[in-house]
């Protein structure tokens, strides 16, 4: 950041006092012709260094991160409490796009960014050539693999939930003010999708005297342990729905809601770890020992598909990010099989 004139003028005067025969120099009047001077070297310099600053920030590289921080500043038409009929208009200011955003408030530009997630990515060259390959096989899988293409992955919050943009007129005017800002050349694809399926099954051993389990559906819950080494379960039975809540507040289910907030906390295209999930899940109250059994996921439902998408089962993989950068918890599910923790009494 450019120094202000004052702060050269007094870096000045701090280096005159370096000099004996300055000494004379005493004269505190603005107006005196040795002062003026001094305040005119100032202002030339920090014209200098304005300038000097002007042109690194508009010169600087168009990074990944610079893609990122220009979707996050995307403005997208004019709040509806606004009382300008105008909107605002991407203007070249100081030698980059701008929006002006001259008439509107600071909660009124807050609001009219629409973009409150984005992640921006490209595949290395390096990851597809491969020098036993012939050189047309090797072409081929450049451009298969866009090698060369930015990839943004945008969403935005609804009710504090992340959300795909589903605003047909709000993407599309995105696009296009990514295609207006881009670097010459450079191929960008933007994408805003649902959010990935996610299905959990976990065996909880808990603690009996905090959480509550029906004695009647523990040898259901045992034998679905067991079903999931295919083992098939006879009993087909109504749960009993407090199962799993707290005994002091069947309102509150720890296991739960520890999955749930651990799920809202994953950044933004951030991995999926199962290590951290079981690791929240273990600070829950009355948790003993929590065991991640099984971990489906898929992408969302396509509106034209008439059937449901086929879950994959990722259990044996350590960590993987979601396709569209986060999961639905509209559509979570988690089947738990609540167990009572009695080892100090089996080992007896």
């Amino acid at each position: 950041m450019a120094r202000t004139i004052a702060e050269i003028q007094n870096e000045i005067l701090d280096e005159k006092k370096k000099y004996s025969s300055l000494d004379n120099l005493t004269s505190d009047s603005k107006t005196s012709i040795w002062g003026l001077w001094t305040n005119i070297v100032a202002t030339a310099v920090w014209v200098h260094e304005k300038i000097v600053e002007k042109n690194a920030s508009v010169s600087r590289p168009h990074t990944l991160n610079w893609y990122r921080e220009q979707a996050l500043n995307f403005h997208y038409g004019t709040p509806s409490d606004s009382e300008s009929s105008n909107g605002m208009s991407l203007v070249w200011k100081d030698g980059s796009y701008q929006f002006d955003t001259t008439d509107l408030s600071e909660t009124q530009i807050e609001e009219s960014k629409i973009i409150k997630h984005c992640a921006v990515s490209e595949i290395d060259l390096g990851t597809v050539l491969d020098p036993d390959k012939a050189p047309e096989e090797i072409f081929s899988d450049y451009f298969h693999n866009k090698v060369g293409v930015v990839f943004i992955k945008v969403a935005t919050v609804k009710e504090d939930k992340i959300s795909r943009i589903d605003v047909p007129n709000e993407l599309f005017a995105f696009k296009e003010y990514i295609a207006k800002i881009k670097d010459a050349g450079n191929q960008v694809y933007i994408t805003s999708d649902q959010g990935d399926i996610l299905k959990l099954t976990l065996n909880v051993y808990v603690d009996p005297l905090s959480i509550y389990i029906n004695p009647e559906d523990i040898e259901y819950y045992q034998n679905r342990i067991l079903a999931q080494n295919e083992i098939t379960i006879q009993d087909s039975r109504e749960l009993d729905s407090r199962n799993g809540s707290l005994i002091l507040n069947n309102d509150v289910f720890p296991i739960l809601d520890a999955v749930k907030d651990h799920l809202k906390n994953i950044e933004f295209n951030g991995a999926f770890v199962k290590t951290y999930l079981v690791d929240a899940i273990q600070k829950a109250l009355g948790v003993k020992i929590p065991i991640l059994a099984k971990i489906q996921t898929s992408v969302a439902k396509n509106l034209n598909d008439q059937e449901e998408p086929d879950l994959l089962d990722v259990t044996k993989i350590e960590y993987f990010v979601p396709r569209a950068g986060y999961f639905d918890l509209d559509t979570l599910e988690v089947e738990v099989n609540y167990i009572p923790y009695t080892f100090y009494r089996d080992k007896q």
